[in-house]
Protein backbone atom coordinates (compact mmCIF):
# COMPACT_ATOMS: atom_id res chain seq x y z
CA UNK A 1 0.00 0.00 0.00
CA UNK A 2 2.75 2.19 1.05
CA UNK A 3 4.83 1.83 -2.12
CA UNK A 4 1.44 2.42 -4.36
CA UNK A 5 0.84 5.49 -2.34
CA UNK A 6 4.74 6.69 -2.83
CA UNK A 7 4.26 6.08 -6.94
CA UNK A 8 1.20 7.94 -7.37
CA UNK A 9 3.05 10.41 -5.42
CA UNK A 10 6.07 10.60 -7.22
CA UNK A 11 4.16 10.60 -10.37
CA UNK A 12 1.90 13.45 -9.75
CA UNK A 13 5.11 15.82 -8.93
CA UNK A 14 6.82 14.81 -11.92
CA UNK A 15 3.82 15.88 -13.38
CA UNK A 16 3.32 19.19 -11.50
CA UNK A 17 7.09 20.26 -12.07
CA UNK A 18 7.16 19.51 -15.92
CA UNK A 19 3.80 21.64 -16.41
CA UNK A 20 5.58 24.51 -14.03
CA UNK A 21 8.49 24.14 -16.19
CA UNK A 22 6.45 24.58 -19.42
CA UNK A 23 4.32 27.57 -18.25
CA UNK A 24 7.56 29.14 -16.95
CA UNK A 25 9.81 28.53 -20.37
CA UNK A 26 6.69 29.06 -22.45
CA UNK A 27 4.01 30.74 -21.16
CA UNK A 28 4.68 33.20 -17.63
CA UNK A 29 7.71 34.34 -15.67
CA UNK A 30 8.26 36.12 -12.93
CA UNK A 31 10.81 38.72 -13.37
CA UNK A 32 12.32 41.31 -10.57
CA UNK A 33 13.60 44.84 -12.46
CA UNK A 34 17.54 45.72 -11.98
CA UNK A 35 18.12 49.68 -12.30
CA UNK A 36 16.25 52.73 -12.59
CA UNK A 37 15.60 53.13 -16.74
CA UNK A 38 11.80 52.42 -16.51
CA UNK A 39 11.04 54.52 -13.52
CA UNK A 40 7.87 55.66 -13.05
CA UNK A 41 6.21 52.68 -14.61
CA UNK A 42 8.44 50.33 -12.55
CA UNK A 43 11.08 50.83 -10.04
CA UNK A 44 14.31 49.28 -8.88
CA UNK A 45 13.42 45.95 -7.50
CA UNK A 46 9.57 45.69 -8.44
CA UNK A 47 8.18 42.61 -9.83
CA UNK A 48 6.74 41.72 -13.20
CA UNK A 49 5.33 39.11 -15.26
CA UNK A 50 6.64 38.37 -18.85
CA UNK A 51 4.30 36.88 -21.21
CA UNK A 52 6.21 34.90 -23.48
CA UNK A 53 2.95 33.78 -25.25
CA UNK A 54 1.28 36.60 -26.44
CA UNK A 55 4.38 37.76 -28.94
CA UNK A 56 4.12 34.18 -30.58
CA UNK A 57 0.45 35.51 -31.94
CA UNK A 58 1.38 39.08 -32.51
CA UNK A 59 4.35 41.30 -33.41
CA UNK A 60 5.13 44.28 -31.12
CA UNK A 61 3.32 47.18 -31.00
CA UNK A 62 4.58 50.71 -29.97
CA UNK A 63 4.63 51.24 -26.00
CA UNK A 64 4.50 47.94 -25.39
CA UNK A 65 6.68 46.96 -22.76
CA UNK A 66 9.32 43.75 -23.19
CA UNK A 67 11.89 41.99 -22.08
CA UNK A 68 14.74 42.00 -23.98
CA UNK A 69 18.87 41.49 -24.62
CA UNK A 70 20.93 44.32 -24.19
CA UNK A 71 23.19 43.55 -27.36
CA UNK A 72 25.72 45.26 -25.59
CA UNK A 73 25.77 43.54 -21.98
CA UNK A 74 23.80 40.31 -22.84
CA UNK A 75 22.12 41.04 -19.97
CA UNK A 76 17.73 41.00 -19.89
CA UNK A 77 16.08 44.32 -19.89
CA UNK A 78 12.84 45.85 -19.83
CA UNK A 79 12.25 48.77 -22.41
CA UNK A 80 9.52 49.97 -24.33
CA UNK A 81 9.09 49.65 -27.81
CA UNK A 82 9.13 52.77 -29.93
CA UNK A 83 10.07 52.00 -33.19
CA UNK A 84 8.96 49.37 -35.52
CA UNK A 85 10.54 47.58 -37.96
CA UNK A 86 11.23 50.02 -41.26
CA UNK A 87 10.78 52.89 -39.33
CA UNK A 88 12.78 55.96 -39.53
CA UNK A 89 13.34 57.76 -36.23
CA UNK A 90 14.81 61.35 -35.29
CA UNK A 91 15.12 63.00 -31.60
CA UNK A 92 14.84 66.59 -30.91
CA UNK A 93 13.42 68.94 -28.80
CA UNK A 94 13.05 66.81 -26.15
CA UNK A 95 10.57 64.17 -28.47
CA UNK A 96 10.88 61.36 -30.31
CA UNK A 97 9.78 61.92 -34.11
CA UNK A 98 8.83 59.67 -36.76
CA UNK A 99 10.20 60.73 -39.65
CA UNK A 100 8.01 59.66 -43.12
CA UNK A 101 9.30 58.76 -46.48
CA UNK A 102 8.59 62.80 -47.80
CA UNK A 103 10.88 64.05 -45.00
CA UNK A 104 7.89 65.20 -42.29
CA UNK A 105 7.84 64.32 -38.71
CA UNK A 106 5.40 63.38 -36.48
CA UNK A 107 5.79 63.83 -32.76
CA UNK A 108 5.03 60.03 -31.14
CA UNK A 109 2.59 60.29 -28.29
CA UNK A 110 3.82 58.75 -25.16
CA UNK A 111 1.23 59.30 -23.05
CA UNK A 112 3.17 57.04 -20.09
CA UNK A 113 5.77 59.72 -19.77
CA UNK A 114 5.73 62.45 -17.29
CA UNK A 115 5.17 66.14 -18.63
CA UNK A 116 8.94 66.24 -17.55
CA UNK A 117 10.50 63.88 -19.54
CA UNK A 118 13.02 65.23 -22.08
CA UNK A 119 14.42 62.92 -24.39
CA UNK A 120 17.95 62.83 -25.80
CA UNK A 121 20.15 61.07 -27.78
CA UNK A 122 23.26 59.36 -26.79
CA UNK A 123 25.22 62.32 -28.03
CA UNK A 124 22.75 64.79 -26.08
CA UNK A 125 22.78 66.40 -29.40
CA UNK A 126 19.89 66.03 -32.52
CA UNK A 127 19.70 62.21 -33.77
CA UNK A 128 18.32 60.89 -36.85
CA UNK A 129 18.32 56.59 -36.74
CA UNK A 130 18.56 54.48 -39.73
CA UNK A 131 15.63 52.86 -40.58
CA UNK A 132 14.96 49.57 -38.65
CA UNK A 133 15.42 46.22 -40.28
CA UNK A 134 13.06 44.23 -40.58
CA UNK A 135 11.92 42.19 -37.06
CA UNK A 136 14.32 45.39 -35.57
CA UNK A 137 12.67 47.16 -32.44
CA UNK A 138 13.40 50.53 -30.80
CA UNK A 139 13.33 50.21 -27.18
CA UNK A 140 14.09 52.78 -24.88
CA UNK A 141 13.43 53.15 -21.37
CA UNK A 142 10.73 55.40 -19.93
CA UNK A 143 13.98 57.57 -17.30
CA UNK A 144 15.23 58.43 -20.71
CA UNK A 145 18.47 60.22 -18.56
CA UNK A 146 18.96 56.53 -16.90
CA UNK A 147 18.08 54.47 -19.87
CA UNK A 148 20.89 52.62 -21.74
CA UNK A 149 18.78 51.60 -24.67
CA UNK A 150 18.42 51.55 -28.37
CA UNK A 151 19.94 54.73 -28.52
CA UNK A 152 23.17 53.21 -27.88
CA UNK A 153 23.12 49.95 -28.82
CA UNK A 154 20.69 50.30 -31.90
CA UNK A 155 17.34 48.27 -32.84
CA UNK A 156 17.04 45.12 -31.11
CA UNK A 157 16.20 42.00 -33.41
CA UNK A 158 12.74 40.34 -33.00
CA UNK A 159 14.60 36.89 -31.68
CA UNK A 160 16.08 39.03 -28.56
CA UNK A 161 12.53 39.83 -27.17
CA UNK A 162 11.48 37.06 -25.13
CA UNK A 163 8.36 38.36 -24.16
CA UNK A 164 5.80 41.15 -23.25
CA UNK A 165 6.01 42.86 -19.54
CA UNK A 166 3.24 43.12 -17.51
CA UNK A 167 2.67 44.65 -13.88
CA UNK A 168 1.20 41.89 -11.19
CA UNK A 169 -1.72 42.59 -9.64
CA UNK A 170 0.10 42.27 -6.36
Amino acid sequence: MFLFFLKHTARALATIIILLLFIRGFVVELGRVNGQSMERTFIDTDLFLVNKYVLLLRTPRRGDIVQAIDPLSKHLVIKRVIGLPGERLAIHDGAVYLRLENGTETKIEEPWLSTEEWTASAERTDAVYVPLQPQTYFLIGDNRDQSTDSRTFGGVHRNSIYGLVLKPPF
